[in-house]
């Protein structure tokens, strides 16, 4: 494993949710605070935007193009081409203070799961949402802050979420026919000082790749919770991760430059970019998300 290198400057508040598309060679991922969802063409360097009227914490592709998306203020269907979004499900009250955050598919692409963060991060009242192919979503966990590190095992029989402010990751067991969870569990804890577990990926062993936020590294755990080994950042904030490449061995880092100073920006130029790393250990390919066809026939609005 070398080091690691900066794919494109960039000044993101917050850059999140990282997702490749193998069958264009893109990276894709948003810019939180700015509105705005990217693709970078990994050939050519060319990046496309496209501006969006609501924050976008996280999404995935879908069967038939566009995106499943979690918007701060519930989900939605994303039609990049066409410009224009299909609301769905909205699984939560607007006063208590919550919006959508960390997203991503289920292995089989069934159901996309993504949770809630409560903004002013001091209750815990954030909780776990399982979208379906209908556009129902089903609340499926709580008791959270800031809900983060969702990601799935590589035989998808288990589901990890994190409380970033916890600071914890949990794992459940997980039932891929039914989308139903059991068995709660800690897989890791945080140590004071050590950074705040953010977005995460599994790799093709089974190990637990976490961003740590105000925490220069990232950590990779072992399918036991152990600690296998830590990278560190140029950078204080890694926001989450994601395999791609032709050979599923890059490791792309979305970055941030909230709560960074105008000496600290000088110091981590990088900051609010995206990086990447070769890995030893492959990733493996991000499922699709299945949206039923009449989901496609809802009324859309445009996306700015």
């Amino acid at each position: 494993m070398s080091g690691i290198d900066l794919v494109l400057a960039g000044t993101a508040r917050i850059a999140e949710s990282p997702v490749w598309c193998e069958a264009e060679q893109a990276l894709y991922w948003t810019e939180i605070h700015g509105f705005k969802l990217h693709r970078l063409d990994t050939q050519s360097g060319e990046v496309r935007t496209w501006p969006v009227k609501e924050k976008v914490a996280s999404f995935a592709l879908c069967d038939g193009g566009g995106l499943v998306a979690a918007l701060h203020s519930g989900f939605a269907l994303i039609d990049l081409q066409a410009g224009t979004l299909t609301r769905l499900a909205r699984p939560f009250q607007a006063n208590l203070d919550v919006h959508l955050n960390d997203g991503r598919c289920d292995r089989s692409g069934r159901f996309f799961w993504a949770a809630t963060l409560h903004e002013p991060r001091t209750r815990q009242n954030a909780e776990l949402f399982r979208l379906s192919g209908d556009g129902s979503a089903t609340r499926m966990a709580g008791g959270v802050i800031a809900s983060n590190g969702i990601a799935f095992s590589p035989d998808n029989r288990v589901l990890y979420y994190a409380d970033s402010r916890g600071p914890v990751v949990w794992a459940f067991d997980y039932e891929p026919a039914t989308g139903s969870i059991a068995n709660r569990r800690i897989f890791a804890t945080v140590a004071r000082g050590e950074g705040l577990p953010d977005g995460a990926a599994v790799d093709a062993e089974g190990c637990y790749w976490s961003a740590r936020f105000m925490g220069r590294r990232i950590v990779r755990y072992c399918p036991d919770g152990t600690i296998d080994r830590e990278i560190p950042m140029p950078v204080d904030n890694a926001t989450m991760v994601a395999f791609g490449g032709p050979d599923y061995r890059t490791l792309y880092i979305t970055t941030g430059r909230a709560n960074l100073g105008p000496d600290e920006l000088a110091l981590q130029p990088w900051a609010g970019g995206i990086l990447a790393m070769p890995v030893d250990v492959p990733g493996l390919p991000e499922p699709t998300f299945k949206p039923d066809p009449a989901l496609r026939r809802l009324p859309t609005e445009r996306l700015v």
